[in-house]
């Protein structure tokens, strides 16, 4: 998201859009400007024709943008194109969402931080939309990273454990599988027409 504008997502594009001038990012760059997540990091300023573009994450307000991914391939190749394997990657769950019962400012911060940052809703309209799909695919820690604090959001021990653990999940290693034989086979396919209604 562009810093001075936050809430309409500023697609970083590698293509020409016709309707958007481009943005001429390198990799490393776009990579920077999706990473910069306040209040952890401050926002990613680039220099690009002789003007400054200030970026933060996509995840305040747009956590997960399997939607917004759909319409730009869309627009980008046309409805009649193909898709044979649709995989959204999530950052876990962040549990039930209760308002606090006080005026603390703190925990008022928390608890919108984490409204604003719920990706769980989206992906589950995504998964009723496509359900007679076998195209779609969801990987997501369920449990374990919903107690860290926003402090502890960068806790790489911790992500990384809660994430082999995942791995590690029967069902869930069986989700990957199923995902890799949608890719190799090919049979799960639909037009982004269809993903799109």
């Amino acid at each position: 998201m562009d810093k001075n504008h936050v809430g309409v997502p500023c697609i970083l594009r590698n293509y020409v859009a016709r309707h958007e001038p481009p943005t001429n990012l390198t990799i490393a760059e776009a990579m920077l400007a999706t990473c910069t997540s306040p209040p952890i990091s401050i926002p990613m300023s680039i220099e690009k024709n002789f003007a400054t573009f200030e970026y933060v994450s996509g995840d305040v307000g747009l956590s997960n943008p399997t939607h917004e991914v759909i319409a730009e391939a869309h627009r980008a190749f046309g409805g009649n194109a193909t898709v044979t394997c649709l995989l959204s990657i999530g950052s876990g769950h962040n549990g039930v969402n209760v308002a606090p019962l006080d005026s603390n400012a703190e925990a008022w911060v928390e608890f919108l931080d984490r409204v604003t940052k719920d990706s769980v809703k989206t992906a589950q309209e995504v998964a009723a939309q496509m359900k007679y799909l076998t195209l779609y695919h969801r990987m997501s820690v369920d449990y374990g990273l919903e107690a860290l604090k926003p402090d502890m959001r960068m806790d790489l021990t911790a992500i990384y454990t809660a994430t082999a653990l995942y791995l590690n999940d029967i069902e869930v290693s069986e989700r990957v599988e199923r995902c890799v034989e949608t890719i190799n086979q090919g049979d799960g396919f639909a037009t982004l027409e269809q993903l799109s209604n």
